[in-house]
């Protein structure tokens, strides 16, 4: 397997912004939020344009890119790098199926950071079966009316643009358009971010729309063909959750070993204990393991892009996926354990990284889903 190049450079950049704006919000005043000057931060730093060619103002990165600093950021706090990937993956479905005019519009302002975007698909008696969503965007002459809600979206309340996506036929034919939806549009609100547990900086809601009227340039790709975009985003939203839980698992790696070689016990530290040394060595092995599996998925999404049709991304980004968020709640458990007491109480970092990585295992479709995906793909 080879290694796409990554420029140090950007991971440099990243690691700064990430050592001297993350903690300005690291607190009980901010959580719950999207600190807007973190996100313009970021999108100073050229992260709001990831996923956005470069004639719109963005950086058009490449997923191995991406995968690396959705890593890097996650080392410092899973939340931006939630909602920024997010935040990408709502941008590059506006890049890859937008008309120019939607293009136009939408790129440059999402690139520097005046827009945040979200990305509205779950739906309360839905989950991750998209042929079960209730809300209807209803077609008029001149537009659409859209009605129905949504649940657990990532940034509601703080976005300033959610792709949303809703039934435009009747349920017996499974009909599914997706939507460019302002927040400032008549007819759209949400409800108070849901206390959750953890993720404290990437705030999740209910969206409700009554009655939006949305006009015919707010549909995003063909009419009844929003099944294929939002589906389009998820081989990369999968290995980015990946990357995330790589960061997660990282910092429970390192500190948990900082720790150990600072705290004594019957007279020698900690990580002189044998047993000790066995559970720092499954927490690398997993976390090495996982950090291929999503390399070899960012390097097929890379493949795919420039050609490579028999690159499976759906296969290898779901397996990294899995793997990577399952190993994450394995290595931050074990770190909890390694620090005793201490990794129980708030003032120690490894029980905010367990609760986190938790949440890993669910978004972007459960492990039990991604594990469905898996053995259909290997059947055939």
């Amino acid at each position: 397997m080879t290694h796409a190049f990554i420029d140090p450079l950007v991971i440099e950049t990243v690691t700064r912004l990430c050592e001297t704006e993350i903690p300005k919000y690291q607190s009980d005043e901010h959580y719950n939020t999207i600190p807007r000057a973190l996100f313009t931060a970021m999108c100073d730093a050229g992260l709001g344009g990831l996923s956005i060619p470069e004639e719109y103002g963005g950086i058009g990165a490449s997923a191995t890119t991406s995968a690396a600093v959705f890593e890097t950021i996650s080392r410092y706090d899973v939340g931006p790098a939630i909602f920024l990937s997010v935040h990408a993956m709502a941008s590059g479905l506006i890049a890859r199926h937008g008309t120019e005019e939607q293009k136009q519009i939408y790129l440059p302002k999402l690139a520097s950071g005046e827009l945040l975007a979200a990305f509205a698909l779950t739906e309360p008696h839905a989950g991750s079966d998209t042929a079960a969503l209730a809300t209807e965007a209803k077609q008029l002459p001149d537009g659409f009316a859209l009605n129905g809600n949504k649940c657990y979206i990532t940034s509601a309340g703080f976005a300033d643009i959610y792709l949303t996506f809703a039934t435009t036929e009747d349920t017996s034919t499974s009909g599914l358009s997706g939507f460019i939806v302002p927040a400032t549009a008549p007819g759209v609100s949400w409800g108070k971010p849901e206390r959750k547990m953890g993720a404290e900086l990437s705030p999740i809601a209910s969206l409700f729309f009554d009655n939006v009227m949305l006009p015919q340039n707010a549909l995003l790709g063909a009419l009844h063909g929003g099944r294929k975009v939002a589906l389009s985003g998820l081989s990369g939203g999968r290995i980015n959750i990946a990357a995330c839980a790589n960061g997660l698992s990282r910092a429970a790696l390192e500190d948990s070993v900082a720790y150990m070689k600072d705290r004594r016990q019957f007279g020698q530290a900690l990580v002189d204990f044998q047993g000790l040394q066995f559970m720092l060595a499954d927490m690398h092995t997993k976390l090495a393991a996982a950090q291929l599996l999503t390399s070899q998925a960012a390097q097929d999404v890379d493949a795919l892009a420039n050609g490579d049709a028999s690159r499976n991304t759906k296969l290898s980004s779901s397996t990294a996926k899995c793997f990577a968020t399952d190993a994450a709640m394995a290595i931050t458990t074990y770190a909890v354990q390694l620090f005793g007491g201490a990794g129980y109480i708030k003032d120690y970092t490894v029980e905010r990284y367990m609760r986190d990585a938790k949440m890993l295992q669910i978004v972007e479709g459960t492990n039990q889903i991604q594990r469905v995906i898996i053995a259909r793909e290997i059947i055939g």
